[in-house]
């Protein structure tokens, strides 16, 4: 009876090995079949934040990327309104070359339409009175009438003198005998010697003293340069030079 349950229970044990054997083990509710149903942590994928979530294996894959490939470079918001309230100096501008133009023995007139052409266009103008000789006048003094007047230019003629006139205009020379009008006074020295030599003896030299207006235009020196031309085609009798600057 023993022998017969011992041969039983080896049997059951080969029947048991021969049935995992051949698969009876794969049958549905078996525990291989338990198993491979299980789901897998590292196939899940995580949805919390967005379809565009990395899987969690992706994410450990794939290492962390540098904090200069991940940041866009972005302006420093404390940089940008510095640079913005820092002034922005404007180019250095050459300062234009001046130069100063005088005319001198103007009249009133011709002074005061200079300056006001001379400040249309920006310019500095300076009047002056000058006050000096503008000749010496060589003359026989003024007869008491028109016939001395007549008398002594006969007399003239008569010792050969022929260049001279009687002024006839009213004032303190009227009827005076006009002998020449010179420039210098060694001019007027040297006629008056000459008369002398042929015997007139009254003549003598006066000089004559005028006011002039002397007008210095101060501006840009390549824009003056036209003013200062224009200006001595209208006044041709004012001489023209250079003034210095700063006076």
């Amino acid at each position: 009876m023993k022998t017969f349950f011992l041969y039983l229970l080896l049997g059951a044990n080969a029947l048991l090995a021969l049935m995992n054997m051949t698969g009876f083990s794969a049958a549905p509710g078996g525990e291989p079949d338990r198993l491979s149903s299980q789901l897998h942590p590292e196939k899940l994928k995580i949805i919390g934040h967005g379809d565009d979530a990395p899987a969690p294996e992706q994410a450990a894959a794939d290492p962390a990327p540098a904090a200069s490939e991940s940041a866009p470079v972005v302006a420093s918001s404390e940089a940008a309104p510095a640079a913005e309230s820092a002034p922005v100096e404007a180019p250095a501008t050459k300062p234009l070359a001046l130069a100063c133009v005088s005319w001198g023995g103007l009249t009133k007139a011709q002074a005061d339409a200079i300056a006001l052409r001379a400040k249309g266009l920006k310019f500095t103008a300076k009047e002056q009175t000058v006050n000096g000789t503008s000749s010496w006048w060589v003359h026989l003094p003024p007869q008491t009438d028109r016939a001395g007047a007549e008398k002594k230019a006969e007399e003239l003629r008569t010792l050969g003198v022929n260049d001279y006139f009687i002024v006839k205009d009213p004032g303190a020379n009227q009827n005076a005998i006009s002998l020449g009008l010179y420039k210098s006074e060694e001019s007027a020295n040297r006629a008056l010697e000459a008369l002398k030599t042929k015997g007139v003896r009254s003549a003598r030299i006066e000089a004559r003293d005028t006011s002039s207006i002397k007008l210095e235009v101060t501006g840009p020196a390549d824009q003056l340069a036209s003013f200062s031309s224009d200006t001595s085609s209208r006044v041709p009798s004012a001489p023209r030079a250079n003034c210095p600057l700063g006076r």
